[in-house]
């Protein structure tokens, strides 16, 4: 066989391994996506929560932490929407510019009546994030945005998600920082 004839049969075949591999990573994103729609659902009891945030225009660093878990939260399927129950603490500490520390805390409580968390209200998957509202009273509202949570693990029995908190910045504010939140069954 002449030497053009093995190269260019080499290329046809190198290419076409590239279209099945690209194929198959394509519809893999797919099945995950749809997968996580389904291995979400569910009641999730949240074991981890924990923060940092820094906004650049006031200089403020804030570190977060929960505890006293007595929090759930159910994912359900029609319609997609997430309800919360219990409650959960979180310390605060806030260190300025200077270096100075200020700490407090402040507990979440959901019911039926008030949902409260991080995440609330219609969710929907997409390309491996739990897409949610973050809101305080109305999803609308004023302050209001679009929360992507990247779904770092999700299994059986576990589901942790990081929150890139430069999803908070503003015109008026820029924030940088990571949440993650871990739930088990």
């Amino acid at each position: 066989m002449k030497s053009k004839t093995k190269h260019s049969i080499i290329k046809s075949t190198i290419f076409c391994l590239f279209l099945i591999i690209a194929s198959c990573s394509s519809s893999d994103n797919e099945t995950n996506s749809q997968n996580f729609e389904t291995a979400i659902l569910g009641t999730w009891n949240l074991i981890e929560y924990t923060s940092t945030r820094t906004t650049a225009e006031t200089g403020i660093t804030e570190t977060s932490n929960g505890g006293d878990f007595n929090y759930t939260i159910e994912f359900t399927n029609n319609p997609k929407f997430i309800n919360t129950n219990g409650s959960y603490v979180v310390d605060v500490i806030q260190t300025n510019s200077q270096n100075q520390s200020n700490s407090f805390f402040y507990q979440i409580n959901s019911n039926e009546n008030q949902q409260e968390g991080v995440h609330i209200g219609e969710w929907s998957i997409n390309n491996n994030n739990l897409i949610t509202r973050f809101y305080d009273i109305e999803p609308n509202e004023p302050g209001s945005y679009e929360l992507s949570s990247q779904i770092i693990e999700l299994t059986n029995n576990r589901l942790k998600l990081k929150i890139d908190n430069a999803s908070s910045s503003s015109e008026n504010y820029t924030v940088t920082g990571t949440t993650y939140v871990t739930y088990e069954r």
